[in-house]
């Protein structure tokens, strides 16, 4: 939900349009920061009561980049940017620009929401008990690798025995 009401940003809108106060008189009068009037009565004065409106949309990398470009071309401030491409917040194109400035174009694709999908499960092997003349050769290399991991555990199994035994001879001397 947005801090303040469309209704509201309208009225101070109209204080300061009719009256002619100061961005910092409104501020105190309605008890704001000014560089927020600032933001509202320009983008106010672009876009109308279109820039009242809260929007929830996502932007495309294309988007972004001619944002940027936009800015460059015509020396445009971050917050002149955002009143005239309607975007609520100032602080989204900064967030575009550092990432555009460390990576490029691909560095404003939109990244997949959420968390990771789980891995699949793990399958082990289990060895089948085909004669080595029925197997297919993606079976038979399954089956050695199988039985060469078997072999590894089982020596280096003893070895671990072997030397937890020589620990205890040496420990009783």
């Amino acid at each position: 939900m947005s801090k303040y009401t469309s209704e509201f940003k309208l009225d101070v809108i109209n204080h300061y349009l009719s009256t002619g106060d100061g961005y910092k008189t409104t501020a105190e009068l309605y008890d704001l920061q000014y560089h927020s009037i600032r933001k509202w009565v320009c983008a106010f004065n672009i876009h109308g009561l279109s820039s009242l409106t809260k929007r929830y949309t996502s932007y495309t990398s294309d988007f972004k980049l001619s944002v940027l470009q936009y800015m460059d071309q015509h020396q445009f401030s971050i917050n002149q940017a955002a009143a005239h491409f309607n975007i609520p917040s100032p602080s989204t194109i900064a967030v575009w620009q550092k990432l555009y400035n460390e990576g490029g174009l691909a560095a404003l694709q939109a990244k997949p929401k959420g968390r990771a999908p789980m891995p699949k499960p793990f399958k082990p092997f289990t060895p089948t008990n085909k004669p080595v003349t029925q197997m297919t050769p993606d079976e038979l290399m399954q089956e050695l690798e199988y039985r060469r991991m078997e072999t590894d555990y089982l020596k280096k199994l003893e070895a671990l025995a072997q030397q937890k035994h020589l620990a205890s001879k040496n420990k009783s001397k």
